[in-house]
């Protein structure tokens, strides 16, 4: 047994009893995409929506996955025409958006400095903004704390001294969280327009407040960029790197938009699996007694070393539980180049195929009680038998998120840093709702009751 036999069932939208038409289903995910799901979504290995000009295609199964992601990733590389709509205002031609030589080219700049061998070298920041972190909290307990707001920032100050060094100033990494929540709040997701088939001059593009709300957010990295005096290895990488026949490989505006591209997806993946894992240990005080009992396990007094966080079997699986229950990033959406055939379904040049991770960790045939919140389920032995491809919080194939090793060990160092300092509880009659627009986050932010434990 993985769990007790009741374990907690934390907030989701109830599914829809009947199957939405594609454009009514579309319509509904412009604002959150997660309530727009039916029951059968989650029992489903393939969903097809067809419309006027193109077909979407979810695949819902580990063998559907692999064939997009992996075995046909060629066909498959290039972002979908929402998605780079989306998030071009903030991270232009970034790592993120662009594909083929490009991609290949930046993507062999980017990765080398975040590879797993290298990140003890940022332990020492994942300490700094956590302990920081944690001396706002210990003059706001007891009381109620947003805290996804405050892992927002605190996940921004890493990568900006992870960029910029000690002399970005903290309150920049509130500025850029706060920019980039009220951009999401503006940008449009879903491209309706692209997909009914209107002319280019009808589709695309942003309103003027997401726009400006952009134009600011880059201002804010462009002055901090412009700001570095002495480049710290992760930014010199970047900017040092050379094409064999001379010349940088990241100059200019490129530079900016990968900078921009690194803030963000680096801060946002973690500030909300951090979130969403820390709601869940104050909702199951069963799971916040085991993880605190792993935490014993350390030297007082001080933040755990890497080796020591590295260790930490339990909090790393309630963070994978979180990712589970709650991915960051609920949506990898391509387009495909050429044509293919996915079961019995012809895909098209143009057309857009996704996996879900909001659905495919919650398939009701490939995990055990899906919706419950059951960390033991990636403890070691455990998850050596759950299948592959089944579980993707940092994407896969060759466009897997270059910074997941980056994330993970920064999650466990906040974690084991408040959780020996702070018991957060959920406010009496209060519940998140999950709401899923570019990246999954609770509606309205996670406001949590802290509470000082005393040293630890």
């Amino acid at each position: 047994m993985l769990a007790a036999a009741d374990p907690l069932i934390p907030p989701m939208p109830v599914p829809r009893k009947r199957v939405s038409t594609a454009l009514l289903a579309l319509w509904q995910a412009r604002g959150d995409i997660l309530p727009a799901f039916s029951e059968e979504a989650y029992e489903r290995q393939v969903i097809a929506l067809r419309l006027p000009a193109h077909r979407m295609l979810i695949a819902n199964h580990p063998e559907v996955v692999r064939h997009v992601f992996i075995a046909r990733q060629d066909n498959y590389q290039r972002k979908s025409w929402f998605m780079e709509q989306a998030l071009a205002p903030v991270v232009g031609d970034s790592l993120f958006i662009n594909h083929g030589e490009v991609w290949a080219e930046r993507r062999a700049v980017v990765a080398p400095p975040l590879h797993p061998a290298r990140i003890g070298g940022f332990h020492p920041l994942f300490v700094q903004a956590a302990e920081e972190l944690a001396e706002d909290l210990a003059h706001a307990a007891p009381g109620r704390v947003d805290l996804a707001a405050a892992f927002a920032a605190a996940t921004a100050r890493v990568m900006m001294l992870a960029l910029f060094g000690a002399p970005a100033p903290r309150e920049d990494a509130a500025a850029l969280a706060t920019a980039f929540t009220a951009y999401q709040a503006a940008a449009e997701s879903v491209d309706l327009r692209y997909m009914l088939g209107l002319p280019n001059w009808l589709r695309g593009g942003q309103s003027r407040t997401a726009r400006n709300r952009a134009g600011a957010l880059r201002a804010l990295i462009a002055r901090n960029l412009a700001a570095v005096a002495e480049a710290p290895p992760l930014l010199a990488a970047l900017r040092d790197a050379q094409r064999a026949e001379g010349g940088a490989v990241l100059q200019g505006e490129a530079l900016v938009n990968e900078v921009a591209m690194m803030l963000l997806a680096g801060s946002e993946t973690a500030a909300n699996a951090m979130t969403w894992a820390t709601y869940l240990l104050a909702a199951d005080p069963t799971s916040a007694a085991a993880l605190e009992a792993e935490l014993a396990t350390l030297p007082p007094g001080r933040a755990p070393d890497a080796d020591q966080a590295s260790g930490l079997a339990f909090t790393r699986a309630v963070l994978q539980e979180a990712m589970r229950l709650y991915p960051p990033v609920a949506i990898l959406s391509r387009q495909a180049r050429a044509a293919d055939q996915i079961r019995r379904w012809t895909i098209r040049p143009g057309d857009t195929v996704m996996a879900i991770p909001w659905l495919l960790h919650r398939h009701t045939a490939l995990w055990d009680r899906p919706h419950a919140f059951i960390p033991a389920r990636f403890l070691p032995e455990a998850a050596r038998r759950q299948p592959k491809f089944t579980y993707i919080p940092f994407g896969l194939g060759p466009r897997v998120c270059a910074g997941a090793a980056f994330g993970m060990a920064e999650m466990t160092v906040f974690l084991a840093v408040l959780m020996r300092r702070f018991r957060f509880r959920v406010p009496q009659g209060w519940a998140p709702v999950p709401h899923c627009r570019l990246t999954l986050r609770p509606r309205d932010g996670m406001p949590l009751e802290v509470e000082c434990r005393g040293p630890a």
